[in-house]
């Protein structure tokens, strides 16, 4: 159509024509409609859009390859880009923070959404531990050594390990030293552990409401055996909440791997 309306017109009448519009333009802001009218060329400013939800990644120019390397799971370029911005002076808790993080915080939405799936999580956490083979050593150093050990695992009868992976791979990001306990740990295995151990901090992991008795039935065994003051007890999962830390005498709850590492510098001040 557009190619029958330009044969059907003299070439420089077009040409005339594209002037006049340019010059109106330039004069008025404006462009002529079909029935000689115009709007304006500038138009009215549109409403602000709104921020990026916790299911959007908010791009980060200088660490967008690392943020795109976790949500895509692309361990094998991450400790690449990560060594490269360490070559260029860039702290590693920076690094770890505004690029890594980030975006396994919106790893961790999508998936309690229901928009990413166990395979994507897997993926990402997978090159959350490759970055932590290069970065771990500089955080480390930044920080004046590891800040503690913490001992964790999932209660007796709950076979879910994800999010309490997750959580271990971003405690050991910020330089604590990490045991896991693995999945359906019996209370008295959590108990022998921390004599063993000797943790600054025990965190207790349930998916299921069924398994959130067993969070209680550690602390209880904790108390009789007298050594509950020499340990900090955090707890969390999907069916997990603040007044039910409280309930069961726990020190606190977080939701998540970021909150949780939050917690544990909170709870070893």
């Amino acid at each position: 159509m557009i190619l029958g309306i330009a044969d059907s017109t003299p070439p420089k009448a077009v040409f005339e024509r594209l002037v006049r519009i340019g010059e109106k333009v330039e004069k008025e802001g404006r462009l002529p409609l079909e029935a000689g009218g115009f709007r304006p060329l500038i138009q009215p400013a549109a409403p602000e859009e709104a921020k990026p939800g916790p299911l959007e990644i908010v791009w980060d120019e200088e660490f967008r390859q690392v943020q795109n390397d976790v949500l895509e799971g692309d361990h094998a370029s991450i400790q690449e880009h990560i060594r490269s911005l360490l070559a260029k002076g860039i702290q590693a808790e920076e690094v770890l923070k505004r690029g890594m993080l980030s975006a396994m915080e919106v790893i961790n939405e999508r998936f309690k959404s229901g928009e990413a799936f166990i395979p994507e999580v897997l993926l990402s956490a997978r090159a959350m531990n490759e970055a932590l083979k290069v970065l771990q050593p500089h955080l480390a150093g930044a920080e004046g050594g590891e800040k503690g050990k913490i001992l964790i695992g999932t209660v007796k009868g709950d076979l879910h390990d994800i999010g309490k992976n997750l959580v271990i791979t971003m405690l050991k990001g910020v330089g604590f030293e990490t045991v896991d306990l693995g999945i359906d740990v019996p209370a008295a295995d959590f108990i022998k552990a921390v004599e063993e151990h000797k943790p600054r901090i025990l965190g207790l992991s349930a998916l299921l409401t069924t398994t959130m008795p067993q969070m209680k039935a550690v602390i209880d065994g904790l108390k009789q055996k007298g050594i509950r003051d020499r340990v900090k007890v955090m707890v969390g999962g999907a069916p997990v909440n603040e007044k039910f830390a409280r309930d069961i005498g726990a020190d606190g709850y977080a939701p998540d791997g970021a909150e949780a590492v939050n917690l544990a510098r909170k709870l070893l001040q």
